[in-house]
């Protein structure tokens, strides 16, 4: 019988769990010898007990191993182990002293049985488990790759779409971000631009209401008191604007500071109306009314200040702060000419309001110096031109009169209502400056806004189109190698299902997908050609055995028999003698009946050269294996006899020189495919065969044998491992 031979293919990756299981196969083997050989029960029953105690040890430790595994599988597994270790009780009593040998193969076969399902269908089970206790102790990347073959494929070709396109999105989404960002701060640099246009309008009217009330106070001219009334309904409506205004920042949540802050000056402009009513009964100084409309007038300066520091935050700063600068300005030329309406219409300055003349015509110059250093140099062309008027020219006229005549107490003859309306005339033009700053402000805003939302929206709508093209395009890809990969699947487990009949269609693949559909094809078709050129299904190796076994009981008994010399010793067929003795049996038969009878006679090809390089012990093992390889390949009413040292013959009754073709064919393949293990080393073998059939003239075999060493010379003439017929004459044909 033949033993079995430990394959790598069934190691699981536990040096531990391997070693017991090739000490299990190791055991069984030691029965397997028996077999063979003359069987003592007490050896036996020894070897029974050191593989009931390997096989509990082996269970606990199979157990303890998969203790993370699922139930079910746990459940089978000791389920398994139950069976076999009930397998070893009961082949105790299964042991009968009157077939021991019989019982020992069927107990053998059960066991061996047992044993190789266990590990294939159970322990193989354990390797993922067992790899993936051994990579949480080494490096992140195998810990990832062992976590992603914990998706469906299907799974991980989607996320593998999906982290493909992420930095896509991402990058897209940065922009998007960039853009919705700068678009919004576009619109909130814009409202602040408004409001704070709205805040620089109602200064100016203050200021020109300022001056007006100013005259007014000093002067006798009416044209003071109608001008007053026009500008105090000029500043009614700013203030209005103002309010409005107001009011809407403050539902701003990103410019709700300003609304804030604008909603205290509101409430401190509360104060014009009482300004206004001390003025027209004239309750009021001049400088008292200076410097309560300053102070209104200055909250609004403060406004804007503010204004220009939450500009930084929208990256505008240095155009709010040329405006506010230029506020300012024309705040400083505002009470400048309130302070000069008010000395004309008292025809000569005091001393504090000349120093206040003074200290204004410094702090106008030096606030043009700082409004010139945030001009770029296109807008300071555009001042230069906007301000070379007769107006300014006119203004400088009268202001150096006054800083030149209004020194000590002197006398200035210039009428005060003239002086205001220079004046205000300079200071419109400084408002008008202002309105275009503002203006072009808001357009370049405009434009920064236009183009944020368009590059947010194309960004949208391109980005989207572009990751939905890249997301079908890899779909598509991931379903090229998706359907393969389920088409091996399906035709691998139709191979395990004995159907042989599933054809792949993506043979022509030019990539590794092809190459793994080829490799099955290949497969396929030779499983289909074996299944062919195979003639009946061929015994295991527990089979042959049994089939000698019972060739031995066919005689009276097996003991006797070696007496008689009747069968060899070696290899378990019959010998010459015996082999002579029933092939004239069979001759006579046929002549009774005139049925077909064929005969084979078979050599071991370059025996010679195994004994010499391994031994006459291996030599021995090899003619055992290849007269077991023959049985399992003959009928059983075939006759297998050893004729001489490494040379067989058979008798083929009822057989054709065809169908004896045939049967020979399928003894050669056999040999062929033998895999003889002595030691360390795997022996392998081939066998000649000639054939012939028996003759209408032929009385005995001895002719028929002589033809059939003469077809056996020939095959071994035309290079050996080959079958060959010598042919019955047709004259001797019955």
């Amino acid at each position: 019988m033949k033993k079995i031979h430990w394959d790598e293919g069934l190691s699981i990756g536990d040096p531990g769990l391997d070693g017991e299981h090739r000490q299990l196969i190791s055991l069984l083997n030691r029965l397997i010898d028996l077999i063979d050989e003359a069987p003592d029960a007490e050896q036996v029953h020894r070897i029974l007990d050191e593989l009931e105690q390997l096989a509990t040890a082996h269970s606990r430790h199979e157990e303890m191993l998969s203790a993370t595994a699922g139930e079910d599988f746990k459940e089978e597994q000791r389920r398994e182990h139950s069976d076999f270790l009930s397998a070893i009780i009961e082949a105790r009593s299964q042991l009968r002293s009157d077939d021991l040998g019989g019982a020992l193969i069927d107990v053998t076969e059960s066991l061996v049985k047992l044993l190789i399902n266990h590990i294939i269908d159970q322990d193989l089970d354990l390797a993922p488990l067992l790899a993936e206790r051994e990579v949480k102790n080494h490096s992140l990347a195998e810990f990832l790759v062992l976590k992603f073959q914990k998706l469906s494929f299907v799974r991980g070709l989607e996320m593998l779409v999906v982290i493909s396109l992420l930095p896509m999105l991402i990058f897209a989404g940065m922009i998007m971000y960039q853009s919705w960002q700068e678009a919004v701060g576009a619109g909130d640099v814009a409202q602040l631009a408004s409001f704070s246009q709205g805040v620089g309008n109602l200064a100016h009217e203050l200021q020109k209401e300022r001056g007006l009330s100013a005259g007014l106070l000093t002067s006798d001219d009416p044209a003071f008191k109608a001008a007053l009334k026009l500008q105090r309904s000029r500043s009614d409506r700013e203030l209005e604007i103002f309010r409005v205004n107001q009011e809407a920042q403050k539902q701003e949540g990103r410019l709700a500071q300003i609304g804030n802050l604008a909603t205290k000056v509101a409430v401190r402009m509360e104060a014009l109306e009482r300004y206004r009513n001390q003025v027209d009964q004239r309750s009021l100084s001049s400088q008292d009314s200076f410097e309560g409309f300053t102070g209104l007038i200055a909250e609004l300066i403060g406004l804007t200040n503010q204004i220009a520091i939450i500009s930084r935050r929208q990256g505008a700063y240095e155009l709010f702060q040329a405006n506010n600068i230029l506020i300012q300005f024309a705040e400083m030329g505002g009470r400048e000419r309130a302070v000069v309406s008010a000395a004309l219409g008292r025809g000569a300055f005091t001393r504090q309001e000349y120093r206040q003349l003074v200290s204004l015509v410094s702090e106008q110059e030096s606030l043009e110096r700082q409004f010139y250093s945030f001009l770029s140099d296109e807008q300071r062309v555009q001042l230069r031109s906007h301000y070379a008027v007769d107006e300014v020219t006119s203004y400088r006229r009268l202001s150096d009169y006054a800083l030149e005549h209004g020194s000590g107490d002197g006398v200035v003859s210039i009428d005060s209502f003239t002086w205001f309306k220079v004046a205000t005339q300079r200071i419109n033009l400084i408002s008008e400056f202002q309105q275009q700053l503002i203006n072009q402000l808001l357009d370049e805003m405009g434009r920064q806004r236009s183009l944020s939302t368009i590059t947010f929206m194309a960004t949208v709508f391109g980005g989207g189109a572009m990751v939905l093209l890249i997301g079908f395009v890899a779909l598509q890809l991931a379903r090229s190698i998706r359907l393969p990969i389920l088409s091996l699947t399906d035709g691998m487990r139709a191979l395990t299902a004995d159907d042989k009949s599933y054809r792949i269609p993506f043979a022509k693949r030019k990539d590794e997908l092809g190459d793994m559909v080829q490799a099955y094809e290949t497969f396929r078709r030779k499983l289909i050609r074996t299944d062919m050129l195979t003639m009946g299904e061929q015994l295991g190796p527990l089979a042959v055995s049994r089939h000698v076994l019972a060739l031995k009981r066919s005689t009276a008994e097996g003991e006797e028999y070696k007496r008689l010399a009747s069968i060899d010793s070696l290899t378990g067929v019959i010998n010459r003698r015996e082999f002579m003795k029933r092939a004239k049996m069979e001759v006579a038969r046929r002549l009774r009946h005139q049925g077909e009878l064929s005969v084979m006679l078979l050599d071991v090809d370059y025996f010679k050269q195994v004994n010499d390089n391994h031994g006459h012990p291996a030599g021995d093992r090899v003619l055992k294996f290849v007269a077991q390889a023959i049985v399992s390949a003959l009928r059983e009413e075939d006759i297998l006899g050893r004729i001489g040292g490494e040379e067989f013959a058979v008798l083929l009754p009822s057989t054709d020189e065809p169908s004896a073709g045939a049967t020979a064919e399928r003894v050669r393949s056999a040999i062929e495919n033998l895999r003889i293990q002595v030691g360390e080393t795997e022996i392998m073998v081939t066998i000649s065969i000639g054939i012939s059939g028996f003759a209408a003239g032929d009385v005995s075999i001895e002719p028929a044998m002589v033809r059939a060493d003469r077809a056996l010379y020939q095959a071994k003439e035309q290079g050996r491992n080959r079958v060959c017929t010598q042919p019955v004459p047709e004259l001797m044909l019955v």
